[in-house]
């Protein structure tokens, strides 16, 4: 009787380490990809608030030539940044994007006087004035009381997406800028 038992638990030890294992399994390739969160936030001029359900890209960029847009758009409670934490771990299929090869990970910031107008985190390739591709750093350029800032990062396979990085210069920035209008001109024609 007590080898019996025995050989009972033993089976159902092993059918509980395969069915870890297998769940194990099913995670790995997750841990394996790099993603970068894909939305546009809207600004401060929303909340949860607001009437915001049937706002466009258009809305956000406020018919703005060459300021990107991603969906979902997104609100925060009273207007602040958004909580990427809480976009993990609540939305994370519907506002990440998975990078191709030799994507990185931006986040496009768009003020006015000082203050944010809005916000397009997205997977996208960038140029230095150099035609060299940028793989992390900040760069802003200034246009009276606009300001536009995109920050680029590469992601690390399993990790939280990567959305800021230290300021570089306004020269780089700005062939970033006509690179993005080409891209997007294409796009379009």
């Amino acid at each position: 009787m007590l080898r019996t038992s025995s050989y009972i638990i033993l089976v159902v030890i092993i059918t509980v380490l395969s069915a870890v294992s297998l769940l194990a399994q099913q995670d790995e390739p997750e841990k394996q990809i790099s993603r970068c969160y894909q939305f546009t936030w809207l600004g401060p001029r929303f909340n949860n608030e607001s009437v915001f359900m049937n706002a466009t890209c258009l809305d956000a960029t406020r018919l703005s030539s060459g300021v990107p847009c991603k969906l979902p758009l997104v609100v925060s409670q009273n207007g602040t940044w958004p909580d990427v934490d809480y976009i993990w771990e609540n939305h994370r299929q519907a506002a990440t994007c998975i990078p191709a090869d030799n994507d990185i990970c931006a986040t496009y910031t768009y003020y006015f006087n000082g203050l944010v107008e809005n916000s397009t985190y997205m997977c996208t390739r960038a140029l230095d004035s150099m035609g060299q591709a940028i793989t992390r750093g900040c760069y802003e350029q200034r246009n009276g009381s606009f300001v536009t800032r995109a920050s680029f990062c590469k992601s690390v396979p399993g990790a939280l997406p990567c959305n800021h990085a230290p300021l570089v210069s306004a020269l780089t920035f700005a062939a970033f800028v006509v690179a993005m209008l080409i891209t997007l001109k294409g796009v379009f024609i």
